[in-house]
């Protein structure tokens, strides 16, 4: 879909997509395995997939998924005949701007929503995007996420309070603890009821009480287990029920706090849990036997080697991350004009100004700029659209080569291709489209410090519009 003209997609369209597009097509009665799991892969597509807006002139207006960029919203109701096969190009006037009077009258509950959207001024076509990342790129990761959570939705969890980020991949542990934690969750450690429950006829009971062998036996209610919870200095004790769930236990551990002198600051259990495995596995296949207190001292020596360890190497990490912050500012060269944008944006209005100046080659005094506009929907929109209408006061004031800053490094990383952004996709396309006609143009990143002058007009712009818009 990303890429229709490659050799592949165009051999699997002559073949199986004769009548249909690739999003309609039916599973045929015969056809290959790989066509199979295709279609499976598209109809998992389907659910997050949406139009970015270019000219409008592929998106239908009933049918698409396109007056938001991060959720399937497609308008329903009765429909007038003249209005069924409308596109979002008949939405639009001539110069690609919104035909407000034609929104509001064919969809005027979501009027504010569709105004908010940029089309692409230079004609940019419309494009697919995947709504669960914020480049509009499809990632394996962010499809196998979605359908995960999609899964996990339909199912109910077991406990609202738990979270895997919180309670697993962002807990103050090695990553080794980590993944102990989610195979304990997935129930993917050989105890005795996981391997029953996959048909491997073995022994269900626990090696050192002879009690039902399960993940909450294991680890906290067998009788040596509880020894060993009894010697962990925790300030408040944790009761765990013999009903009770792996993610109700975690969230229970959540802001379980160690006294002192245990020198742990952070979250105990994965310690102690791994801990209590190590000595179960030294039982079982070496014969070995370890008092609960030996148990005890093992994950706390642990959990304080492993936090003061990362104590140490905080330091110059934090020094790095100071320095890449440095403030820079954009060096004038003989010959060069430069330009610095900027823009102001309030929330709750989604009005923003905008502002930028000129400076260098062709200007013995800096020649500020500035505009503002409504429907505005966040503040990466707002700098996209300043730097295209200081590249079109550039363009008109027949400037050769030129310098473009801006104080958004996400907009000049999207620019450069470094990364995408899917709200100022149709804005980055026009900006790369009016740079052809300069000799020379590059574009960089200003701190802010060093674009105090585009900023304070980019507010002033905003000010004023709105008091316009109050005065009415």
């Amino acid at each position: 879909m990303s890429k229709p003209d490659c050799l592949l997609a165009r051999v699997l369209r002559g073949k199986y997509c004769h009548s249909k597009s690739f999003l309609e097509v039916s599973l045929p009665a015969s056809c290959s395995h790989g066509w199979r799991s295709i279609l499976h892969g598209r109809d998992l597509l389907i659910t997050h997939l949406g139009k970015s807006i270019g000219n409008g002139l592929e998106t239908k207006v009933w049918k698409d998924s396109w007056i938001s960029l991060d959720e399937q919203i497609k308008m329903h109701g009765p429909l007038q005949e003249e209005v069924i096969d409308l596109r979002v190009a008949d939405l639009l006037t001539t110069d690609l701007q919104w035909n407000k009077t034609r929104v509001q009258e064919i969809l005027p509950s979501v009027a504010p929503q569709i105004l908010c959207l940029k089309p692409s001024q230079t004609g940019a076509s419309d494009a697919f995007i995947w709504q669960k990342t914020s480049s509009g790129t499809y990632t394996t990761k962010s499809g196998y996420y979605s359908a995960r959570m999609d899964h996990v939705q339909q199912e109910a969890m077991i406990n609202s309070d738990f979270d895997w980020k919180k309670d697993v991949w962002k807990n103050t542990c090695s990553p080794k603890l980590k993944v102990f934690l989610w195979s304990i969750l997935k129930g993917a450690l050989p105890l005795g009821d996981n391997l029953q429950r996959r048909g491997i006829n073995t022994e269900v009971k626990c090696p050192r009480c002879q009690g039902e062998e399960t993940t909450i036996h294991t680890f906290f209610l067998c009788p040596f287990a509880v020894e060993v919870w009894k010697l962990i200095p925790l300030r408040d004790v944790v009761h765990i029920a013999t009903d009770e769930a792996i993610p109700e236990v975690l969230t229970k551990f959540r802001n379980s706090i160690c006294l002192p002198p245990s020198g742990i600051t952070n979250n105990i259990l994965p310690w102690v849990v791994w801990s209590i495995w190590l000595s179960r596995n030294a039982l079982i296949f070496e014969a070995l036997t370890s008092p609960p207190e030996e148990i005890a001292t093992r994950a706390i020596r642990l959990g304080r080697e492993w936090t003061y360890a990362q104590g140490i190497k905080a330091t110059p990490t934090n020094v790095i991350q100071r320095g890449t912050n440095s403030k820079s500012h954009p060096v004038e060269t003989e010959g060069e004009t430069l330009c610095r944008s900027d823009a102001a944006w309030n929330k709750q209005t989604k009005q923003a100004g905008f502002g930028w100046i000129f400076t260098g080659h062709g200007f013995t005094t800096a020649v500020e700029g500035s505009n503002s506009q409504d429907y505005v929907d966040s503040p990466l929109v707002a700098e996209a659209m300043a730097m295209r209408l200081a590249l079109i006061k550039a363009a008109t004031l027949e400037i050769k080569t030129l310098r473009m800053s801006s104080d958004n490094r996400t907009l000049i990383r999207a620019i450069h291709g470094d990364m995408q952004a899917k709200e100022i996709r149709g804005i980055v396309h026009d900006i790369l489209e009016i740079s052809s006609v300069f000799v020379s143009i590059s574009f960089s990143f200003v701190s802010r410090d060093f674009n105090k002058e585009a900023d304070a007009s980019a507010k002033l712009s905003l000010r004023r519009r709105s008091v316009s818009t109050l005065n009415g």
